[in-house]
């Protein structure tokens, strides 16, 4: 590793010059990090930092690729059943949350994360527990689309008293889809 190198007063200096090494996928760019897992010398825009450290994109997308088991379908059945539930929450929700004024926003604020829990456990149960891509998003927005297409249609202009708690009551309910799903 460490040659000497000789001076005019004779004296032996270690070198410490080491070999440059290269990123694996710019081998223009000069690097001392390595992937910890498949020990690939990788570049600081190569690099993804995970929990137990830095990652090539490769390693990253095999270890994503065990995670995420569904299949395409998927966020298709996820979608279906939550528009329905939705819209089972959403008539619900504009019927009775408006009802109690005040305590109408206490009420969403409880009611909101417990269907959204129900939801994601029913959409979990429809696609055989499997993790999809993508399926926490698909489900938010069809059960936000069913769940104000439904209160709309079925109460019309009657609706608008009871927005805002019915809002609450949405962002509680979408916040915990969100979160079971992922």
């Amino acid at each position: 590793m460490g040659t000497s190198v000789t001076t005019d007063s004779n004296q032996a200096m270690p070198d410490n010059s080491a070999p440059m090494l290269y990123c694996a996928n710019h081998p223009g760019r000069e690097t001392l990090l390595r992937c910890n897992r498949c020990d690939k010398l990788i570049c600081y825009d190569c690099a993804i930092l995970t929990p137990v450290g830095y990652r090539c994109k490769e390693c990253v997308r095999g270890q994503q690729a065990k995670y995420y088991n569904g299949g395409v379908l998927d966020p298709l059945i996820g979608a279906v059943i939550g528009f329905i539930l939705g819209a089972l929450a959403g008539v619900a929700a504009f019927l009775f949350l408006g009802i109690f004024g005040i305590f109408g926003f206490f009420i969403a604020l409880f009611a909101g994360p417990a269907a959204g829990g129900i939801i994601a456990e029913g959409v979990r149960w429809s696609v055989g527990r499997r993790r999809a891509r993508y399926l926490n998003i698909f489900v938010i927005v069809a059960t936000l689309a069913g769940m104000f297409l439904a209160g709309f249609i079925l109460l019309g202009p009657r609706t608008i008293g009871s927005l805002l708690p019915v809002l609450l009551f949405a962002i509680g309910m979408a916040s915990t889809i969100y979160a079971r799903l992922q």
